[in-house]
């Protein structure tokens, strides 16, 4: 009888919960633990697990800031247009924790900045995410939005005398970088922001490291959270052995035929991603391949 020898599972350095989300739900947590009414402005993230932990603390979540009365309000960490924040700051007996990250503050006031200086401000990411809302709600009157994944949206960018360039913090750079040529082509004078995330560029890195070193990747995070989803794009760039579920739960499901027979398998996973979830999906691994 021939037993099956237990795979390589490796998880790549550096994933788990970026500074911004755990600083954001750390502060919602602590304001709970001290007896505060807490709301959320959108939800702080997409990981399913953690969202059911902050419900059963009792902290809810509210989709417009209408809908927030009273209490301690926290802004998460993708941060929300200026007109929504103005309004809840001025808004009588409401406590506002702003945990908006430090990086899309700074993309925030860099498109106000451009906006300001006469520039055309063309925004590279997704337009329906809500970081790239809160970050169009600086950029004044003449600004657009294109989509990294589809190319015919950059006709929007308009040719004129002064453009400046952002994207969205977790998009591939390399794509930044493609629209930037693009839109120096369409101007004379051009600026270059990169507001790409560090954080974002380390995971990559390390994931795109981890992929050229194993037979397969698992990338673990939300289905509609878009750095989970480009980071499963880079790694299936170069191993096309990867797969991108939501949990260890979707991978027993949907996965487990694929696992076996590959001895080295990577496992990644995006901001919104808990460390836990990760040793999980390895632990998994090991049964489902037993």
């Amino acid at each position: 009888m021939t037993t099956a020898l237990r795979p390589d599972v490796r998880i790549a350095e550096r994933a788990g919960f970026c500074y911004g989300v755990r600083l954001a739900i750390d502060k919602a947590k602590q304001a709970r633990e001290e007896g505060k009414d807490v709301t959320t402005l959108g939800q702080l993230v997409h990981n399913q697990g953690i969202k059911a932990d902050l419900a059963e603390r009792g902290i809810r979540t509210a989709d417009l800031a209408d809908q927030v009365e009273g209490g301690t309000l926290v802004i998460r960490a993708h941060g929300v247009p200026k007109s929504e924040f103005d309004r809840v700051k001025q808004a009588d007996g409401l406590e506002v924790i702003d945990a908006t990250c430090t990086w899309v503050l700074q993309s925030q006031k860099a498109a106000q900045e451009l906006a300001e200086a006469g520039y055309t401000v063309c925004i590279i990411g997704h337009e329906d995410h809500p970081e790239v809302k809160g970050v169009r709600s600086y950029a004044g009157e003449k600004h657009v939005v294109v989509d990294d994944m589809d190319r015919s949206t950059w006709e929007r960018v308009p040719r004129t005398k002064k453009i400046g360039v952002l994207s969205q913090s977790t998009i591939l750079p390399n794509k930044l970088e493609e629209f930037a040529a693009f839109c120096l082509r369409r101007c004379h004078d051009l600026r270059v922001v990169n507001t790409v995330c560090p954080v974002t560029l380390t995971r990559q890195d390390q994931s795109v490291k981890l992929a050229r070193e194993v037979d397969a990747m698992v990338v673990v995070g939300g289905k509609n959270s878009s750095n989970t989803k480009e980071l499963a794009v880079k790694c299936r760039g170069i191993q096309p052995e990867t797969i991108h579920v939501a949990d260890a739960d979707e991978l027993a499901a949907d996965w487990a035929d694929w696992l076996r027979g590959k001895p080295r398998i990577g496992i990644t996973g995006g901001t919104s991603t808990p460390e836990d979830d990760l040793e999980e999906v390895r632990e998994r691994i090991y049964v489902l391949t037993a």
